[in-house]
């Protein structure tokens, strides 16, 4: 008990200046914005049908009908947007991979303010598609839309939103997040991934640490996994705490977040005679 007090009292005094240090440099900051527009690219109105009669063809069994439909979408560019949108829906027709995959092709974080107008339609695909867009942009003005979704009756969405708001440094969806991540890790751990590390720092790992050093071991275990993509390696030596432990899980979880943290890539199939040896590696370098 006096060890993780002691850790979380370090924890704490660790300086904002020293956050990012030793670790790789990310393309953008959690929180940074960037130009985002107000409006679409300006569409005719023949363009806007010539778009969805290329989109109709996603509806057919040809795969090369779609693909060449696919190209000519994308050299739209992002004006194709508001028109491929609502025909996004909870239908099992088969185009909705097709949209999705054109959308993802023209849409970047400059257009997450026009996004976010589209997340209260009705269709569940179609929010799962948004909120999943928008969490990895890491845009801090959008968090409010991110908060208001954490509400969401499906779990999918919440967890986007979550996850989105934690990509900058907002702990309010964490309980959604670690949900997942204890239920989903191989499935979400890519995305998880690609969202947090940018956000890597001492201020967005401190309440993830606080919050599971004392906690049951699956919510240690869920939050180790998160830990990975946010702890510095000023705060690795906290990460003794949980190489100690008794619990299988969160020996090895501590084991992948070390790991991580200083470079190196998780092996998530550790036996427990291996845990054990590697825990005492661990704790000779921390």
């Amino acid at each position: 008990m006096l060890r993780v007090l002691c850790a979380a009292i370090t924890l704490v005094a660790l300086a904002p200046s020293q956050s990012g240090k030793g670790q790789p440099p990310t393309k953008e900051a959690p929180g940074a914005t960037t130009t985002k527009l107000t409006e679409w690219p300006n569409l005719k109105k023949a363009e806007r049908t010539n778009a969805r009669r290329k989109a109709g063809q996603f509806r057919k069994r040809d795969p090369k009908l779609h693909d060449k439909a696919s190209k000519q979408l994308i050299a739209m560019g992002p004006s194709i947007a508001p028109v491929l949108i609502p025909m996004v829906s909870d239908r099992q027709d088969g185009i909705n991979v097709h949209l999705l995959a054109v959308l993802d092709a023209v849409i970047t974080p400059e257009h997450a303010a026009l996004l976010a107008r589209e997340v209260g339609r009705p269709s569940l695909e179609l929010r799962r598609y948004l909120m999943r867009k928008l969490a990895t942009f890491h845009d801090a003005d959008i968090a409010p839309i991110l908060k208001k979704a954490l509400k969401d009756k499906d779990a999918e969405v919440a967890f986007y939103a979550g996850l989105g708001l934690l990509g900058v440094g907002q702990h309010d969806g964490l309980d959604v997040v670690m949900a997942q991540t204890r239920k989903r890790w191989d499935h979400w751990r890519p995305l998880i991934a690609q969202v947090l590390t940018p956000a890597r720092s001492a201020d967005t790992a401190n309440p993830v640490y606080a919050k599971v050093v004392e906690s049951r071991t699956t919510d240690q275990m869920a939050g180790l996994r998160l830990l990975r993509y946010l702890m510095v390696k000023e705060q690795s030596h906290l990460l003794r705490h949980f190489l100690q432990s008794k619990d299988f899980t969160v020996k090895r979880a501590a084991i992948n977040t070390a790991r991580v943290v200083h470079g190196e890539q998780p092996i998530e199939k550790l036996s427990s005679f291996q845990a054990i040896d590697m825990a005492k590696q661990w704790l000779d370098k921390l």
